[in-house]
């Protein structure tokens, strides 16, 4: 199972130059929008995916956008969430477009700029997405999401640059720090919400989910992004 591990060279804008890691990307045009996609999409059967997304240069006018994107959404001039099979959350209002043909967006969170850290979680479990910025949770943005996802961003400006990391380091925001892990309190409450966004069959005690993420990335990148999405309500983001 392959999962987003950097950004895509061959599936991006002519505007846009991305660094030898792969995670950097920087606009070299000049107010022409750009997109690109990760490397892979989201296997559905991950449930749940966390990613963030370091703001290097905002730009005069922060026209930078963090979402998810179909193989169909044309890269070029567009931007995430304008067209069908993209969604997208804008750094220069806050506001989320989900697939408007270029219309108004909704109010969504605050505006983010250069030195934030915006953390992108998709879940397959009830199909929503949802973010962060600087490690507060915004609450749900997205619904009814389905289909093949690729992480997905945009920049306008010449200068604009992003970081991504899809969980090859360790991420800026946790949802609880080491000490906490020793609560015997908050471990149980941990595993009650784990359940819930596992099935019937998958189903894992408090210490597998703590050594799966130690071990095996994949595991590591589904299982954290859950210590990061329940930063918020209970309720609201996870599927009863």
């Amino acid at each position: 199972m392959d999962l987003p591990t950097a950004w895509n060279l061959d599936d991006k804008s002519t505007y846009l130059n991305v660094d030898s890691s792969g995670l950097r990307v920087k606009n070299e045009g000049s107010y022409n929008w750009g997109a690109i996609r990760a490397n892979h999409p989201i296997p559905p059967q991950c449930k749940l995916v966390y990613f963030e997304v370091d703001i290097i240069d905002r730009g005069k006018n922060r026209y930078i956008t963090i979402g998810f994107c179909k193989k169909s959404f044309n890269l070029h001039g567009r931007m995430p969430g304008w067209d069908e099979g993209s969604w997208g959350y804008y750094g220069d209002d806050g506001y989320i477009f989900n697939c408007t043909g270029g219309g108004n967006g909704s109010p969504y969170g605050p505006s983010f700029s250069t030195g934030d850290t915006i953390g992108c979680c998709l879940n397959f479990k009830n199909n929503t997405v949802s973010y962060t910025k600087n490690g507060i949770n915004l609450g749900i943005a997205f619904r009814n999401l389905k289909g093949t996802l690729y992480p997905c961003v945009a920049l306008y400006l010449q200068g604009q640059a992003i970081e991504v990391n899809f969980g090859s380091r360790k991420f800026k925001y946790a949802a609880y720090t080491s000490d906490d892990m020793g609560d015997e309190l908050l471990k149980n409450k941990f595993i009650y919400t784990f359940n819930k966004c596992n099935d019937a069959i998958n189903t894992y005690t408090f210490e597998n989910l703590e050594n799966s993420l130690k071990i095996k990335q994949d595991n590591a990148l589904k299982f954290r992004g859950k210590f990061n999405f329940i930063m918020g309500s209970y309720e609201d983001q996870l599927l009863i």
